[in-house]
């Protein structure tokens, strides 16, 4: 069983930090997590000499003088929860190349990291994350109000939409009042006509398909029944599917948004993008939630045949 008990959260010493860290404080009160690793790295934590004339040594950023500031940040919002340990890291390198190496070190279950529209800051990091390493990567916008009454899981009836749904309601994210909207994407193969069949009689044919294959997964998660709604949204020739997931998130007034990704090679990334990367594009607003499995290995040519 997938338990979240070790979450890390990426900070950059900009206005970003404060939403992510009061988010991680939501995730952790009255939850499984036992601890919160917070990290913020730096290309190079040193100053060259000549820029150090005339300035006073207490004003200069330091290592330690950098985690004494996130300390009292985070000071601010786990105060309250003394169950939670915090660990607060700065690193020296790449920004992914140290998260992901701290992120396997120290058996990390989920990482949180800051989607931004208006503050400073490239935003490139989402992406990169998304392209590198197998870790769940929960993106949070910018000036979120932590809160969790409704969640969109996107629902194509694959083994990693499954992991997705379960992994929702066995860890931090799952809360007694949540409600779950299920959405599924479906589009009328253009083969229809060979079947003698017009569109509209095999537009509820896939319907029909949707409903029964909806029913197996309340049968396999009891618990989805009381609180889960599945809705069918039909995709049309060039929509964009990516932007048609965010937008039924909106409609339905989601506090979260839940995908569940195969791993794919960066290189094949790189050429085709992929379904969680559109999402990603087109939504500014609502928490993300990825989720992959840790295990998995998928090669350039599984990457290519599978977006």
């Amino acid at each position: 069983m997938y338990i979240l008990k070790r979450i890390m959260v990426a900070l950059d010493l900009t206005d970003m930090d404060e939403t992510l860290i009061r988010y991680a404080a939501f995730l952790s009160n009255k939850s499984t997590i036992e601890k919160v690793f917070f990290i913020h790295t730096e290309k190079s934590l040193e100053i060259p000499a000549e820029l150090l004339d005339g300035l006073e040594r207490d004003v200069v950023p330091t290592e330690s003088s950098i985690r004494n500031l996130i300390e009292t940040k985070v000071a601010t919002y786990f105060a309250e929860l003394p169950n939670v340990q915090v660990e607060v890291q700065v690193a020296e390198g790449g920004p992914v190349k140290e998260m992901l190496r701290l992120a396997e070190r120290e058996d990390i279950n989920l990482l949180l990291v800051g989607r931004k529209l208006h503050l400073r800051g490239s935003g490139v990091l989402p992406q990169k994350l998304l392209r590198t390493g197998k870790i769940s990567v929960l993106f949070v916008p910018e000036n979120n109000d932590p809160k969790l009454n409704r969640a969109l899981v996107a629902l194509d009836f694959s083994e990693y939409c499954m992991m997705a749904l379960d992994r929702m309601l066995h860890s931090a994210l799952n809360r007694p009042n949540l409600v779950i909207d299920c959405i599924h994407v479906y589009e009328v193969p253009t083969g229809y006509i060979t079947l003698g069949e017009s569109y509209k009689a095999f537009d509820q044919r896939m319907q029909g398909f949707a409903s029964q294959k909806f029913e197996q997964v309340l049968e396999k998660f009891p618990e989805l029944k009381e609180r889960a709604h599945l809705r069918l949204v039909k995709q049309e020739y060039n929509d964009d599917l990516g932007e048609i997931i965010v937008l039924e998130a909106k409609r339905s007034q989601a506090d979260l948004l839940v995908l569940g990704a195969k791993g794919k090679s960066a290189a094949a990334l790189f050429l085709l993008g992929s379904v969680t990367e559109k999402v990603l594009r087109h939504n500014d607003h609502i928490p993300l939630m990825v989720f992959r499995n840790d295990k998995e290995e998928v090669g350039f040519l599984d990457a290519l045949l599978d977006t």
